[in-house]
């Protein structure tokens, strides 16, 4: 064998890599936002997200991309994990794109595409946008033109021969297409190699179909890497695409025969039947997996469980358009800020639990603010749909006093996450609370996650009695805050440590929250005030009678 054809395939495959990374690159920018948005809106049904993971692999020719860009989006909220199943699946499909223009020799026109996109790219206008991706498509093509050059001479050489054999034992075609995907990180990769090899006649197709099967395999490594530092509901879909594909490789291994005399029978050039085996595996293996997507779906969240419920960023009660009813469309704002300050009360319990050395849940909590932020902006966005309607002056009044509580529920959220990561800084640095510090701090909480609990269960209508109980919360709040707060700086009085001072910062941001739900206690209150313009400098100049005489700790 003249290995010196080596020095010259191996620059040619890592250019064919670059412009594969690159093409996808260019193509994702080059679609902007309406790509994201393209594959949100693609997962409400799983045959609708197959479709978008075939097109979307399609162009980008990397099912890898389509892939980490599904459980990025998982893992942002952008989409649930039984969404992205639909994508998962079809990304496959959309990579066997590759093998067919091989097999129809259709590279042939690479370097029309590689000096097409390269004066596009220097054309001012609109369509210069396109000048890259076109570029890099074509350099893929062409990259592979070269190898298939390169290699033709192989065909007769014992050794190679020798070598490729071993892919008749089905198993080690299937280990050498595992690693060889792994190597290269792209399936699509794979099987273009693959198809110029059958097309040079170093494979025949019986050869070549198993390693297509392990590269399918293969290009699930990236993603579960990717996945490790991401939420249950990301590794999940990292996770499903990994059994589609391994499920997929086991139930064809029965049926390997009659599916090679398919392909036979189909006819076509030894590349042909490559592509085609390629091609109609994907697509059975599918719609297998489609039928059977609920069933599929509960099998890998049974694999990887979820302590919590997963957050997908969509409003609970708002709809759009809102309801044409303005009583009916306020409670909706009013639901949807309900649901607001459930997640805000669970930011408080999860910081709690920081404080207690649970640092692991503070990817949770940061979520979960996310969360709160675009639900204050869906429901700011209703509140202006709302009042750009003919309404009362008291139904403005109403919706106006409610877009300051949703702010006020996400400044809420803000506060409960910067204590949390005072108390992740304090774990980092070994200088957590004490156990009896720690409680001190769990009493101070007590009278805000009361507090919090009322407004959950009586927002929008706070009746007298819960309004004496919050009252009372405040000022028992208050006592605390001053008794702790003295208490404290007796104690560290000339010698005050780090940790003494992040303890001082934990009572201040107690005493924040606290002040939020206070105000958000008084804010919903006025709500239901009657509006009258004659009233306002009566509400203005006169304070709220549980705020007179209150001391500051």
């Amino acid at each position: 064998m003249d290995w010196s054809v080596l020095f010259v395939i191996v620059p040619v495959v890592v250019l064919f890599l670059y412009g594969i990374e690159r093409f996808s690159e260019e193509v994702r920018q080059a679609a902007g936002e309406r790509f994201w948005t393209l594959l949100q809106n693609a997962t409400k049904t799983p045959l609708r997200g197959a479709l978008a993971g075939a097109g979307v692999s399609a162009i980008t020719q990397s099912s890898t991309a389509t892939t980490v860009i599904a459980v990025g989006l998982v893992n942002a909220g952008a989409i649930s994990f039984l969404g992205s199943i639909g994508l998962v699946i079809g990304a496959n499909i959309g990579t066997t794109i590759t093998a067919q223009l091989v097999a129809f020799n259709l590279t042939a026109f690479a370097p029309v595409f590689v000096v097409g996109g390269f004066l596009l790219s220097l054309i001012r206008g609109p369509y210069r946008v396109f000048g890259k991706p076109i570029f890099y498509f074509g350099l893929v093509f062409f990259c592979l033109n070269l190898i298939s050059a390169e290699i033709a001479p192989l065909q007769g050489d014992p050794e190679i021969i020798a070598i490729l054999s071993m892919a008749e034992d089905v198993l080690i075609g299937i280990v050498i297409g595992f690693v060889i995907s792994n190597i290269f990180q792209s399936s699509s990769v794979t099987a273009g190699l693959v198809v110029v090899m059958a097309q040079s006649g170093l494979l025949t197709p019986a050869e070549a179909i198993p390693i297509i099967l392990g590269a399918n395999i293969g290009t699930t490594t990236t993603v579960l890497v990717v996945a490790l530092r991401m939420n249950a509901a990301a590794k999940r879909t990292a996770v499903a695409q990994f059994l589609f594909n391994l499920l997929g490789v086991l139930l064809i291994l029965p049926l390997l025969g009659p599916f090679s005399s398919l392909i036979e029978t189909i006819g076509g050039s030894s590349a042909q039947q490559v592509a085609n085996a390629h091609m109609i595996f994907n697509l059975s293996a599918a719609f297998v997996f489609l039928a059977a997507i609920r069933p599929f779906g509960s099998l890998v969240m049974r694999i990887v469980p979820e302590k919590d419920p997963e957050v997908v960023f969509v409003p609970r009660h708002l709809t759009t358009p809102l309801p044409e009813d303005a009583s009916a469309a306020t409670r909706q704002v009013e639901e949807e800020i309900v649901h607001m300050l459930e997640v805000s009360e669970e930011i408080f319990e999860k910081s709690l639990e920081v404080g207690a050395g649970k640092t692991e849940v503070c990817g949770r909590i940061k979520h979960l603010r996310d969360y709160v932020e675009y639900l204050n902006h869906q429901v700011i966005d209703a509140i202006i749909a709302l009042s750009d309607r003919d309404i009362s002056l008291e139904d403005a009044a109403r919706i106006s006093i409610l877009a300051r509580v949703s702010d006020l529920a996400t400044s809420m959220a803000g506060q409960t996450v910067g204590m949390a990561k005072k108390f992740e800084y304090m774990k980092e640095k070994k200088m957590l609370p004490s156990f009896e510090s720690f409680a001190d701090l769990q009493e101070m909480a007590s009278p805000c996650r009361e507090n919090l609990d009322h407004l959950v269960t009586t927002f929008p209508n706070i009746p007298d009695e819960v309004d004496r109980i919050m009252r009372y919360n405040d000022e028992k709040l208050r006592q605390l805050l001053n008794w702790y707060y003295k208490t404290h700086v007796r104690k560290v009085a000339g010698k005050m440590s780090a940790s003494d001072r992040m303890f001082s910062e934990m009572i201040f941001s107690i005493e924040r929250i606290g002040a939020i739900i206070r105000e958000l206690r008084k804010t919903t209150i006025s709500m239901n005030i009657p509006a009258s313009p004659s009233r306002i400098p009566d509400l203005i100049s006169q304070p709220d009678s549980d705020e007179v005489g209150e001391e500051e700790p």
